[in-house]
């Protein structure tokens, strides 16, 4: 069950990440409230993960997959560029999410 709530706190602030940058710098103050709604439900949801999951390991997976998330809906939504070390990053991220999942609550 920790898991599922992990992977709810990360689409939710990743959510609320995509809507404060669709409120252009709170201009647009139903993107600004929808962001900032949805972060707050972001942090209830990892306070329940932590639950049943090493804290170590679910905050490097939210971080890691939160800002993997937040790269391709910038790219795709908000036409923003990535660049070829942007993607190499990325994979890295990924492989250090997945091997302090295996290895770090060794």
């Amino acid at each position: 069950m920790g898991y599922l709530f992990l992977a709810l706190a990360t689409i939710a602030c990743v959510a609320g990440s995509s809507a404060l940058t669709a409120s252009d710098g709170m201009k647009n103050k139903k993107y600004g409230l929808i962001g900032v709604l949805t972060f707050a439900v972001s942090y209830v949801l990892f306070s329940r993960s932590i639950l049943t999951i090493n804290l170590s390991i679910a905050y490097a997976v939210f971080c890691g997959v939160g800002i993997i998330m937040s790269s391709i809906i910038s790219t795709v939504v908000f036409k923003q560029k990535m660049t070829k070390i942007g993607v190499a990053c990325m994979i890295l991220i990924l492989a250090a999410c997945v091997l302090i999942h295996l290895f770090g609550s060794m």
